[in-house]
C-alpha cells in the first residue's frame, strides 16, 4: 500500500507534496482529524524526537487533515494552529492538508476519524508500518523493528 500523493503547507507557509518533499529516507507520519487529537499526538512526541536524534535519515511529521475550506478559512485555521506551536522546527513538521477526506480515508483504509493514524513511509510513499492511537512501548518497539529491517 502507498501513501497517496497529497498537497499541503507546513505552518511556516512552505508548500509540500507528500511523500515527495518529505526529508527523511523514512518518515513517520502522524495523521490527525480532530482538534482534540493533539493529546494523543503529544504521547508520541518524546519518542519521535528521540527517534530523529538517533537516526538522522528518519523524520516525523504531524499531518492535520481537514476538509476543503476557502482560502480565508484556511488562513484562520492555520493561524490558530501556528499560534499554538511556538517552535519553528515543529511548525515545519506540521503539514496541514485541506483535501477530499473521503478519498484520502479510502486510499489509506481509514475506517474512522476518531483516532490518530501513524504511517512509516519510505521516500516513495510505500507504507512499511501503520498503527493507530496513543504511544505505547510496544508500538515504539514495532517502529524500531521496521526501521532496522529497512536499514539492513
Amino acid at each position: 500500500m502507498k501513501f497517496p500523493k497529497v498537497s499541503g503547507k507546513d505552518l511556516n507557509g512552505n508548500p509540500h507534496i507528500i511523500p515527495d518533499t518529505l526529508e527523511g529516507k523514512l518518515n513517520l507520519l502522524v495523521v490527525a482529524f480532530q482538534q482534540w487529537h493533539v493529546r494523543p499526538i503529544e504521547t508520541w512526541i518524546p519518542f519521535l524526537q528521540r527517534l530523529v536524534a538517533e537516526h538522522p535519515n528518519i523524520q516525523f511529521y504531524e499531518i492535520p487533515t481537514l476538509r476543503k475550506f476557502n482560502f480565508i478559512s484556511q488562513r484562520i485555521i492555520d493561524g490558530g494552529m501556528r499560534s499554538g506551536i511556538r517552535s519553528k522546527e515543529m511548525r515545519a513538521r506540521t503539514i496541514t492538508l485541506y483535501i477530499d477526506k473521503a478519498e484520502f480515508d479510502q486510499a489509506l483504509a481509514i475506517p474512522t476519524e476518531d483516532t490518530i493514524y501513524l504511517f512509516l513511509v519510505d521516500c516513495d510513499g510505500n507504507i512499511l508500518w501503520r498503527d493507530v492511537g496513543t504511544f505505547t512501548e510496544e508500538k515504539g518497539k514495532e517502529v524500531l523493528q521496521k526501521i532496522s529491517e529497512f536499514s539492513s
